[in-house]
């Protein structure tokens, strides 16, 4: 008998490229960069999703979506509309999201945003100027869905104005699962690329 699929761990791959690779496949210590993402979702999660623009990043995608038993999921627009379009056929309740170039994040982070979803109906992060960071958080469908239908434009800023009960997470208090405030480090260049291989290694090293 099929599982019931009530969470599911989107990853947003639509990220201006690195050289001429797709950023989510710009390759770290021999190894794409969303890999390290995808084995950061936590094990309870029941359905990965990679979200890509078009057709040729379907294509780019796929060896990887097929090696992780993820679906691929082709949405235009930006976030807003990839989360509406793909929660509206979808069973899942709790909604994990993700950016494609992260490799330093945790499960232990990651497990906490999805838990939080059980008695919020979001959870965001927020620097410290108060900017959310949408690329690292979740969501309850029901509250999104209908924050999507009360909103003036399809965009996060607007969606999330209308979603009640939503927590808002510091970035400082992060510190609880990364002291070096790591964890929401992106690669978008080869200079960053290169760091996060050092601190992968050195991580490596102190296990």
């Amino acid at each position: 008998m099929k599982k019931d699929v009530t969470s599911t761990a989107l990853i947003f791959t639509d990220f201006k490229a690195i050289g001429n690779v797709p950023r989510g496949l710009y390759r770290l210590r021999n190894k794409p960069v969303i890999e390290y993402v995808l084995e950061a979702v936590p094990d309870e999660v029941d359905e990965l999703v990679i979200s890509v623009r078009d057709e040729r990043d379907k294509e780019a995608y796929t060896e990887t979506a097929e090696k992780y038993i993820a679906n691929i999921h082709l949405c235009a627009g930006g976030l807003a509309s990839t989360l509406t379009s793909y929660m509206s056929y979808s069973t899942s309740d709790r909604y994990l999201v993700l950016p494609c170039d992260a490799p330093l994040l945790t499960q232990e982070f990651t497990k906490f945003l999805l838990d939080t979803c059980s008695r919020f109906s979001a959870a965001i992060i927020r620097d410290a100027n108060g900017r959310p960071e949408y690329f690292f958080s979740g969501y309850r469908k029901d509250a999104f869905l209908r924050a999507s239908n009360q909103a003036a434009a399809d965009n996060m800023d607007e969606i999330v104005k209308h979603i009640r009960n939503a927590l808002y997470i510091y970035t400082g208090a992060l510190r609880i699962f990364d002291e070096k405030m790591v964890l929401l480090y992106r690669v978008t260049s080869g200079t960053e690329a290169r760091r996060a291989e050092r601190i992968i290694s050195s991580r490596l090293k102190n296990i």
